[in-house]
């Protein structure tokens, strides 16, 4: 396999599935196809990282038997190639608000149970200045900050965008306070990204895609991050808690029901920072009235389930003509501002 080649040839293509963070190009090469996995320069930091996606590949080879095939990885330039794989993305098939297959519930259940018991001396080394294992207040803190960096990263126009829609200068506050009981839980291997659009399904085989934001951290987390992103049916939701618990060995279940419940709101607060902007965007970009009311609805359900979380004293809720008159003012400045 020529795997310059192929790069170059990926890098010509305007096909590519663009996630948020990687370029991905399905390549034919004299063994097949392949996916050529390229960054995308520039994207804003919307999420903890730790570790190469490529180290984490090849430190769960043994234990993880639904992630793709790592076959190449260079450095300069920067890119990887994986195994293609055939199938539909879970989003396509089943987007949210249809069931999940029940085969995909059961696989689903696997990987968290080979999650939970990849041996972490088998990972990479976390940097210099992450938190010892089963420190989950030190976890926590880390999540919390990369809120706060998100909400202060933004220019004047987009500070005043989230002050006016109710975003507090500090929205971490209040969860702050509670993060000091949760108990401690050993760290695993967290995927940390599984939703639909991560899940490729072809008959009997389910395969989970994308493992840049893996962490090494409190278990529970990724069972909260999944849940948020997946927006199960009630009963699927029930059923993959249940799974989790029993698949979860018992040390990692001390106090996890309290902690769910923390790391579903850090999620919602999360989720009300990052869309601000992002939802803003789109809302701006919208080439209707009508495109651009339904994303301003989107954005109303986000900020008002946010706003338990947030001090009380935080603004009421916007109903979705104050979001797209604050849109309106918001994307005004930034065409005077030139930007």
């Amino acid at each position: 396999m020529d795997a310059i080649a192929l790069y170059q040839e990926a890098c010509g293509r305007h096909d590519a599935l663009s996630g948020y963070y990687n370029r991905n190009v399905r390549v034919d090469s004299v063994d097949g196809p392949v996916m050529v996995r390229i960054p995308s320069g520039g994207a804003e930091s919307m999420d903890l990282t730790m570790w190469p996606e490529h180290a984490v590949l090849e430190a769960i080879r043994p234990y993880v038997t639904s992630a793709p095939q790592l076959l190449h990885v260079q450095t300069d330039p920067q890119f990887q190639i994986h195994e293609f794989i055939t199938g539909t993305s879970l989003d396509e098939v089943c987007p949210a608000g249809t069931p999940v297959p029940a085969g995909v519930l059961d696989a689903i259940g696997s990987l968290f149970a080979q999650l939970l018991r990849v041996p972490t001396a088998k990972l990479p080394g976390p940097p210099a200045d992450w938190p010892a294992d089963g420190d989950t207040v030190g976890f926590v803190a880390l999540l919390l900050r990369l809120v706060r960096t998100i909400r202060a990263a933004g220019d004047e126009a987009t500070g005043r965008l989230y002050r006016e829609l109710g975003v507090p200068d500090d929205p971490c506050a209040l969860l702050e306070q509670q993060a000091g009981a949760l108990r401690a839980r050993p760290f695993r291997l967290l995927h940390a990204d599984i939703h639909r659009g991560n899940v490729i399904t072809q008959g009997s085989r389910t395969v989970f895609l994308d493992w840049e934001l893996a962490l090494w951290g409190d278990p529970v987390y990724d069972l909260a991050d999944h849940l948020h992103k997946m927006s199960y049916l009630p009963g699927e939701r029930e059923q993959t808690v249940a799974t989790w618990r029993r698949v979860a060995p018992a040390e990692c279940r001390v106090g996890w029901e309290e902690a769910l419940a923390f790391y579903l709101a850090y999620e919602r607060m999360k989720s009300a920072v990052v869309d601000t902007v992002r939802w803003a965007r789109r809302i701006a970009a919208a080439p209707t009235p009508a495109e651009g009311r339904v994303l301003a609805n989107e954005l109303a359900d986000k900020l008002r389930a946010a706003r338990p979380f947030w001090e009380p004293d935080s603004r009421s809720e916007c109903s979705s003509g104050d979001i797209e008159r604050a849109v309106a003012r918001w994307s005004g400045r930034r065409a005077t501002d030139g930007r």
